[in-house]
């Protein structure tokens, strides 16, 4: 059975995902779930969001863009929301549509020092250590 194209862990206040792959509609609603629980699991807690999404593609379909429902995920106590990406990532679509009703910030950055740097202004030095061996170390792509 081949392995999600993606990967959500939590690490203190940090839920840490990682998306790869060129994804469609079955893929989309499987990690949508799965983030929806990862939040759940937060019961509460403040938290901060860091996406790496370099070679992340997403469908060029009108089906795949037009989602029939809203989306709702329970964001009440997320700090913050960072994205890596990379030259091939397409996700303004994403950040328009779903970030402009929040009260935390979205950064984007396609540069590893930069998002690395931001970071470091979110969390501990523990925690930090931690994402820097996530995104240096990723074996995940």
């Amino acid at each position: 059975m081949p392995t999600a194209p993606f990967n959500i862990e939590q690490f203190h206040n940090c839920l840490l995902v990682t998306l790869r792959g060129k994804w469609d509609m079955a893929t989309n609603i499987q990690y949508l779930a799965q983030l929806s629980e990862s939040l759940k699991r937060r019961r509460g807690r403040p938290f901060h969001l860091l996406v790496d999404m370099r070679t992340w593609q997403i469908p060029k379909s009108d089906s795949f863009n037009q989602m029939k429902a809203p989306i709702k995920l329970d964001r009440r106590n997320q700090l913050s929301e960072v994205w890596l990406e990379n030259e091939d990532t397409d996700a303004d679509h994403i950040a328009n549509k779903f970030f402009s009703e929040q009260r935390f910030s979205l950064t984007r950055t396609k540069d590893e020092q930069v998002f690395l740097t931001h970071s470091k202004t979110l969390v501990d030095e523990v925690v930090m250590s931690y994402i820097r061996s996530w995104i240096e170390n990723d074996t995940f792509r």
